[in-house]
């Protein structure tokens, strides 16, 4: 599936109307009550991960790798799998006592996918494609797969979070399309959920509302969009994030960073309990 059509993001807008018109409205009374409230973190890639590389991705930006993709070359050919770094983290994943070097699997998850705490396999790693030698791997030729999993912060709370992969074992590559979490502990994601759109009329998903939204409308209207899409237009017309939002990078850029920030120290206080879990998968 792409990244999502245009008519799941209408129907996604059109769900989140009312509360998005009345959160731009409300009155927050303290900083704390807002940062109480979950809210779903969403970032771009693409990051293309060459063979023989472990890509860490730190989700919530905060120095420290949550999530290592991997696309190795090992005896048995090409492999992609994915590991948690920290304890308690897990991935949606299932085990198996069959032939495998690896028992230990991703689950390729559909968009509506619900992850939260039930949802989590038995192991913090999962092979996602490894030839023959996995054979209930289920992404061994996917475009837009889903992986889904949970990271720590502190020693036991977690965020969960989605990601979207494209991965040709055979050809021994790894795409990393975007991913989100939810940023509040304990409160489950819908894989595909990118959170509530900045602006209504934003149709093509480039940070303003102008004339190219307005063509999009044209295009779509009577069937993706209509007469409320068009007021969300008249209404927002000539909006943007960048001076809003000036010193906040672009989606695309902050995913950049994410994966950048996690060449940085592995340690913190506040994980100094806990045990770096990054082992290899292939054991």
């Amino acid at each position: 599936m792409a990244k999502k059509t245009k008519s799941a993001k209408s129907r996604l807008r059109a769900t989140k109307r009312a509360a998005y018109k009345l959160a731009a409205g409300a009155v927050v009374a303290t900083s704390c009550a807002a940062e109480s409230e979950a809210a779903v973190q969403y970032f771009e890639g693409p990051i293309d991960v060459p063979q023989e590389i472990g890509q860490p991705i730190d989700l919530n930006l905060d120095n420290y790798t949550d999530i290592v993709l991997k696309n190795y070359i090992f005896n048995g050919g090409n492999y992609q799998g994915a590991t948690v770094s920290f304890y308690p983290g897990k991935t949606v994943g299932f085990s198996t006592n069959g032939p495998a070097i690896s028992g230990e699997y991703m689950t390729a998850l559909s968009v509506g996918t619900f992850i939260d705490s039930s949802s989590l396999g038995p192991s913090f790693y999962g092979s996602m494609a490894y030839g023959a030698l996995n054979p209930n791997a289920q992404f061994n030729n996917i475009t837009d797969g889903y992986i889904g999993f949970a990271f720590p912060i502190g020693p036991t709370d977690l965020y969960f979070a989605w990601m979207r992969v494209d991965v040709d074992n055979a050809a021994g590559t790894l795409l990393i399309k975007d991913w989100a979490y939810e940023d509040q502990t304990g409160v489950g994601i819908t894989v595909g959920d990118m959170g509530t759109p900045l602006f209504l009329a934003d149709f093509d998903d480039d940070g303003d509302v102008d004339g190219a939204d307005f063509l999009d409308l044209q295009r779509g209207f009577g069937g993706t969009y209509n007469s409320t899409n068009l007021v969300d237009w008249q209404t927002e017309y000539g909006m943007s994030s960048i001076p809003m939002l000036n010193s906040v990078p672009e989606p695309g850029t902050l995913g950049l960073l994410a994966a950048g920030a996690c060449g940085l120290s592995f340690w913190r206080k506040r994980r100094a309990d806990q045990n770096d879990r990054a082992h290899e998968d292939q054991a």
